[in-house]
């Protein structure tokens, strides 16, 4: 019986939708932009966030790091490689702890051919633990994580297709590896590249031996572990706390501070704090949209509801109950979300498939494991989100619709007047619209702010002048600082000769954008600091001489390196002008003495022998320093990792690239260079991704300000459609077509200026709410700006002065005549 009068209702419902071409059109469009937009954010979060890792109960996989207590929440300190042994020897919550450097340098020759791999390093139960094996050789063994074993290493499915033609003898071969021989002794299966776009994978200590707590050298790996079936996040993470207290107490030198653990699901580490607040801020972005698309059909709705009230208590009156009147009005709005759904699917697949292409075709493409796809947990959402905007758009106008009296609806109809409760519901609803529409915009004018910002940034020196690249010395061919540092100097001699070079300097920062120590603390000579955390955090770069001059940049004050500073001579540093103005005000800051704190192996004082214009050492990301660094020479201690910087006597620094690998070749011809590109070229690269999610913000505010401006017309349209008789009357008595033009656009502009007035003061609780994570997703970009948000409101203050124009220029040319006798 239940299923016969769904039919029924559903046959009724194509009929009414059928009939109405214009309404069912227009509303099927609006909702299936809302149902895309937020099919295509949740497939992101879901491939993101929920899916999780592509391996075996892979929701007992986690990362596991000490912290320091007094550090914001979710923040970890990683876990240097002593600590990772001891609390491996002594824990009982995990199946088994693996440490892991993902991400890495791999320098291999293959034939004669260097080239630079994505790699990681390992220790031998990596893979184990994540219950995943090589599909041709063997997995790594203890013997092999050992310093000084004999060299072995696992490649990825796609090395082993690309370089070795499939060949499934490839098992024993040897290849040239960080400068050393290595033997192949497995092929991992397609498609796997954990922890995140990793191409070969070596024993982690075999390659890099433990080092002692405290060392500045050190390389403390991630730390992945998989839970035991019957022990808890909870337990083991108290577990953990107490390892760590532990360790704390029996080295207060380094382990002090660390006295808690955070042990995090791996997915929820590595995708980190940042990226899922902004994935969840773009989702709610799109919720928005898809709201205020619900609420154009409500007012469709209503507006239907009001002109077929005469229909509905005639239906009710014949004995139709006032449930099966609502349940009729909701098959509709089902229907008509339904096709919506549809259609948002099909739309929501191509921007699914797009958006993903887009961020792998990138420079830093997504990790391996993250897929966005329409799977069954994304159908099911979109199925929820169907149904919810059924049930907004639809259930109010059904309601209302159904409560009716057939004698007062007649009346009414009688008089031309629509009900005052329904055209005050359609006010309130716009409103809304506006209001939500406001604070869309808002954010996402923050967001374009926030990446226009960051293309525009300020890195000191013109990055479009010089060519960079890198390259990675590894202890196989430089196994000790002297022969780094000899190499290095011998390269700079011979790129110096070259005359096709202007200037070459070399430096240690990546891509010219970030430097590889990050953030560190420093302390100056004779201040007293309380604690440590009083002292002062800077970035550092390791450069050679000459490193200005190649950027174009003169000193303020001093002198630059020369090939004769060392460390065993006399430990010198040069600082940037924000430095020196931070730390000595007017003074000079030639003469005083700085260095890196590290309380484990306290450094020896650093001279400052000259000041150099601000360079920007963090890339656009970073606004909780300044721009307060310093730089040490090249010889105090030679990077393993060094960007090479060329200026050429004229043309394109492009031009450089070939003279560049014949130089380098001829002096080792097994060091393949990379990240090669200016340094404007490297940056854009890194901001591709930001860019990209400015895009969608734009798209998203785009919807949502044409789905405002059409429920703004439609309603501006209803109302006026209304109240023709009223207009004719008022023109009747000498009311001329100015005077009914202003009626009509105020009443526009009184529901404008209080969206206007709820959206600002919205943004503004979002701004206060969520400061810190505003504070992490936008750069340089003040969340209170005035100017901002006067420029939101004009633009939709022009968004509806057009919408309204169209319904005030149509009610000055009703005739009185024919509006007197419209009834």
């Amino acid at each position: 019986m239940i299923l016969e009068t769904f039919v029924q209702d559903l046959r009724v419902g194509a009929r009414v939708l059928l009939k109405e071409k214009g309404f069912c059109v227009l509303g099927v469009t609006v909702l299936a932009l809302g149902i895309a937009g937020v099919t295509t954010q949740f497939s992101v979060v879901n491939g993101t966030i929920l899916r999780g890792l592509p391996f075996p109960e892979s929701d007992r996989l986690m990362a596991v790091q000490l912290r320091d207590p007094t550090q914001p929440p979710g923040v970890g300190d990683g876990m240097a490689a002593q600590d990772f042994e001891d609390i491996l020897a002594r824990q009982k919550s995990f199946e088994g702890l693996a440490g892991f450097l993902n991400g890495s340098t791999v320098n291999v020759t293959v034939n004669g051919n260097p080239q630079r791999y994505t790699g990681a390093y390992v220790t031998d139960n990596f893979f184990r633990l994540l219950r995943v094996g090589p599909i041709l050789g063997r997995d790594f063994v203890p013997e092999d994580n050992k310093p000084g074993a004999v060299r072995v290493t696992i490649i990825g499915h796609s090395i082993w297709e690309r370089d070795f033609n499939s060949d499934p003898g490839v098992i024993g071969r040897t290849v040239r590896l960080n400068g050393r021989t290595a033997t192949i002794i497995g092929v991992m299966p397609a498609g796997f590249q954990f922890p995140s776009n990793e191409e070969l994978w070596v024993p982690l200590f075999n390659e890099f031996p433990p080092a002692l707590r405290g060392d500045p050298q050190a390389i403390n790996p991630s730390v992945l572990g998989r839970l035991k079936p019957d022990v808890s996040l909870d337990q083991a993470t108290a577990e953990y706390t107490a390892l760590a207290k532990g360790l704390a107490l029996e080295n207060p030198k380094t382990n002090r501070t660390l006295t808690e653990a955070l042990i995090q699901p791996f997915v929820t580490n590595f995708i980190g704090q940042q990226a899922r607040q902004l994935l969840l801020v773009m989702l709610g972005a799109v919720a928005v949209v898809l709201v205020i698309a619900c609420v154009n059909v409500m007012n469709m709705q209503l507006a239907r509801a009001t002109l077929r009230a005469k229909e509905l208590s005639i239906r009710g009156a014949l004995g139709a109950s006032r449930i099966r009147l609502v349940r009729q009005m909701l098959t509709e709005s089902l229907l008509l979300a339904s096709i919506g759904a549809v259609i948002g699917i099909i739309v929501s697949r191509w921007a699914v498939d797009y958006l993903w292409r887009s961020l792998n075709s990138l420079t830093f493409p997504l990790p391996f494991w993250i897929h966005f796809d329409i799977d069954g947990r994304v159908l099911a959402f979109t199925v929820a989100a169907t149904v919810l905007a059924a049930v907004l758009s639809g259930l109010l106008p059904a309601l209302l619709a159904s409560r009716a009296n057939t004698a007062e609806v007649l009346k009414e109809a009688g008089r031309g007047n629509t009900s005052r409760l329904v055209t005050n519901l359609t006010k309130l609803l716009v409103i809304g619209q506006i209001a939500l529409t406001c604070t869309l915009l808002i954010l996402s004018t923050l967001m374009i702010r926030s990446v226009v910002n960051q293309q525009r940034v300020n890195y000191g020196y013109d990055t479009t002048a010089v060519l960079s690249a890198r390259m990675g010395l590894f202890e196989g061919d430089y196994p000790t600082l002297q022969s780094r540092l000899v190499f290095l100097q011998k390269l700079l001699r011979e790129l110096r000769a070259n005359p096709q070079f202007a200037a070459a300097a070399l430096s240690s920062r990546l891509r010219m954008t970030f430097s590889i120590t990050g953030p560190v603390q420093y302390e100056i000579n004779g201040v007293t600091y309380k604690d440590d955390h009083d002292r002062p955090t800077g970035s550092t770069e390791t450069v050679s001489d000459s490193y200005f001059a190649s950027l174009g940049l003169r000193l303020r004050e001093g002198r630059e390196f020369d090939e004769n500073d060392n460390d065993q001579r006399q430990p010198v540093a040069i600082v940037t002008a924000t430095f020196a103005k931070k730390h000595f005000g007017a003074q000079s800051a030639l003469g005083r003495q700085i260095r890196l704190y590290n309380p484990a192996h306290p450094e020896a004082w650093r001279t400052i022998v000259g000041v150099a214009p601000d360079t920007l050492m963090q890339g656009p990301f970073d606004q909780q320093h300044d721009d307060a660094g310093f730089f040490v020479p090249l010889a105090s201690l030679p990077p393993t990792f060094v960007t090479v910087l060329l200026r050429p006597q004229g043309g394109s620094p492009d031009l450089l690239v070939e003279p560049l690998r014949k130089e380098l070749s001829r002096l080792d011809p097994n060091l393949p260079l990379y990240f090669i590109g200016t340094p404007k070229r490297m940056q854009d690269e890194v901001l591709a991704q930001n860019r990209i999610i400015a895009s969608l913000f734009s798209v998203f505010g785009l919807v949502a300000v044409v789905l405002a401006s059409v429920g703004l017309y439609g309603v501006m349209a209803f109302s006026v459609s209304q109240r023709t008789q009223e207009y004719g009357i008022r023109m009747a008595l000498g009311a001329d077509a100015r005077t009914i033009l202003r009626m009509v656009m105020n009443q526009g502009a009184r529901q404008l200026v209080i969206g206007l007035g709820l959206g600002v003061a919205g943004a503004l609780g979002l701004a206060a709410l969520g400061h810190s994570i505003l504070a992490n997703v936008f750069y340089r970009v003040n969340p209170y700006d005035p100017l901002l948000y006067g420029f939101v409101g004009l633009v939709l203050t022009a968004v509806a002065a057009v919408s309204c124009f169209g319904p005030a220029h149509r009610a000055t040319r009703v005739d009185p005549m024919i509006a007197l006798r419209a009834e």
